[in-house]
């Protein structure tokens, strides 16, 4: 290993601590299946001696200089002299400095967050920063940025904050504050970072740790203070089965003079929620004209959520019983989380409408992508599991495939009717303008190699049916588990011009000596996400500044990287490429 120099020096691994911990965030997203990178930095503000630098950054790419941070300490003591809590008396002195200690380091973590923010180069980020931890003579901040296309995608309620109590938006944001704060902790032990796991902690254990955090602060706002081990209780009701029958039924959260409920049957003795035989009894009597109702410790009794709901007082949240170890928390119709088999993720079962409306564009002639989009998703609201199936000539698939399906005359179904029919086996087939023209559609196609042996028999028929010679055609598959798949998989259309500054890109930083390696590893992932459309002349380019950085790092370093080179597609051509207009 060649020589370390760290010219913002706070301690000897504050590199190694940075790299792990983005290590740790990518662990952690793609556990609970969240599309993004977070970008980690240290920023530490010098308490003591006598050093070069009143302000490290610690950094992978060179973002950020001292000087742009040079401010924050000013401004942050304006927020604390501006913050009602700095004027608070606490009647113990030491518990009186440590507050107001806290609430200044807060205000400065604060500053840091709406600097970053404030930087032009950085306006498509949002960041989240630590309190600090003295490390040697300087006071350490932790802050991850993540892109803020991707965290505004994620499912999530509007309150931040109520009674003065921090409320966890989402489950993207519990994971990031949860590693933060291990992160955090993890700063006060000798060396931080000499030990690449440095939150000596699974990713499932963060990811749970997490999840409870989250679920007690929206109970919180649901109104009961103390929840604990709340998604726990909700595993258990799920796998609990009633005279041999799986879990199922919704219960809501919110007080019972809460406005927006309507308490339609009114128990005269509360039900614990932790009683989980009795709770689930009660969920046999849930369906769709009441629902179980509950506090948060108690099971008060049986009604309904108005209609008239303000969504924006986020004080109502359901969990709906799926099947058996299978559960999901949603606000106003909004899934926040999923629980299968005790695994939490972000819901999986949101229709990808910007693929499925391009997969049509590409496959069908003048398609109604508005009716086939409000189809697919009027069929997503199956029991168990549902088949779409869109034909070019679904006339004559229909025709084709009648003994093993009813073919109708065409029409347009409604939302409802088309939910009902996915009770029935077999698919539903449509036209590329909407009209069913088959329903209890069972798909033939010969085995061709292709499928997934650890999948159903909806997603492997679907994917005979598509390998098969007939008309093109669309399958959207719901599996009973909550997972959507659109077949066929082909790779999106994308802006060749976009595919062509990735690699001008990259190709001209990995020219640079030194490389900045953190940049040009962060650039090969861009090149390599697009490497199916690559002609072979940019393969052939790629590949060998990649192989010159790698001869720079064994040089310098006593290290390579091996990856396997670049190739060109052979189901690449022009029909990938989006008109440059668009």
């Amino acid at each position: 290993m060649g020589k370390r120099f760290i010219e913002q020096f706070m301690w000897g691994f504050q590199d190694t601590f940075r790299i792990s911990l983005n290590m740790e965030f990518e662990r952690a997203f793609e556990h609970i299946g969240f599309a993004a990178e977070a970008r980690c930095l240290l920023v530490g503000f010098k308490a003591a001696g006598d050093h070069p630098f009143d302000i490290c950054v610690e950094q992978g790419e060179k973002l950020y200089t001292p000087e742009d941070f040079s401010d924050v300490q000013r401004t942050a003591i304006k927020k604390y002299n501006k913050n009602p809590e700095s004027s608070f008396i606490i009647s113990d002195p030491r518990g009186h400095r440590l507050h107001q200690e806290s609430l200044m380091d807060g205000m400065r973590a604060e500053a840091l967050g709406d600097r970053l923010a404030s930087l032009e180069e950085q306006k498509a980020w949002t960041f989240f920063v630590s309190k600090s931890v003295r490390v040697g003579d300087y006071e350490v901040h932790i802050i991850a940025g993540i892109p803020r296309d991707r965290l505004g995608e994620v499912p999530r309620i509007s309150t931040t904050s109520r009674d003065r109590m921090a409320i966890v938006p989402s489950l993207a944001h519990a994971v990031i504050w949860d590693i933060l704060g291990r992160a955090r902790r993890t700063l006060y032990l000798p060396d931080a970072g000499s030990d690449l796991r440095i939150l000596s902690a699974s990713t499932d254990e963060i990811v749970r740790s997490a999840t409870e955090h989250m679920l007690r602060t929206i109970i919180y706002c649901a109104g009961y203070w103390f929840a604990s081990d709340f998604h726990l209780l909700m595993n258990q009701l799920s796998s609990l089965p009633y005279e041999g029958r799986e879990g199922a039924g919704r219960l809501v959260l919110a007080r019972a003079d809460n406005p927006a409920i309507e308490v339609n049957l009114k128990l005269a003795e509360p039900v614990k929620n932790r009683n989980t035989p009795a709770v689930r009894k009660l969920l046999e009597g849930s369906g769709p004209t009441a629902d179980v109702l509950s506090n948060g410790e108690f099971v008060y009794g049986l009604g309904t959520v108005r209609p008239d709901y303000d969504p924006a007082s986020d004080s109502v949240f359901v969990v709906t019983f799926l099947r058996r170890g299978y559960w999901e928390l949603s606000h106003a119709g909004t899934a926040l989380l999923a629980a299968r088999d005790g695994i939490i993720s972000l819901p999986k079962h949101v229709l990808d409408e910007s693929y499925f409306r391009d997969l049509s564009d590409r496959l069908f002639s003048e398609p109604d992508d508005d009716a086939l989009t409000q189809a697919a998703q009027a069929i997503g609201k199956h029991r168990h599991g549902a088949m779409l199936v869109i034909s070019a000539d679904a006339k004559g698939e229909a025709r084709r495939l009648s003994p093993q399906s009813w073919a109708v005359e065409p029409t347009l179904l409604s939302d409802n009717f088309l939910t009902q029919l996915t009770d029935m086996d077999g698919a539903v087939l449509l036209d590329p303008q909407g009209r069913c023209h088959a329903i209890g559609v069972i798909l033939d196609g010969s085995a061709r190699g292709e499928g997934d042996p650890a999948r159903g028999s909806r997603f492997n028929n679907a994917v005979r049916y598509l390998g098969s010679e007939h008309p093109p055609a669309i399958v959207v598959v719901y599996s009973a588990d909550g997972g959507i798949d659109i077949l066929p998989e082909l790779h999106p259309r994308v802006l060749q011009s976009e595919v062509n500054e990735a690699v001008t890109a990259y190709l001209a930083l990995s020219a640079q000596r030194p490389p900045d390696l953190e940049r040009v590893n962060r650039l090969w992932k861009s090149v390599d996400a697009v490497s199916f459309y690559l002609s072979a002349e940019q393969c052939e380019a790629l590949n060998q500044a990649r192989e010159e950085i790698e001869d720079w790092r064994m040089e310098n370093m006593n290290m390579r990287l091996q990856d396997p080179p670049l190739r060109p597609d052979s189901r690449m051509d022009s029909t990938y490429w989006r008109p440059e207009s668009d």
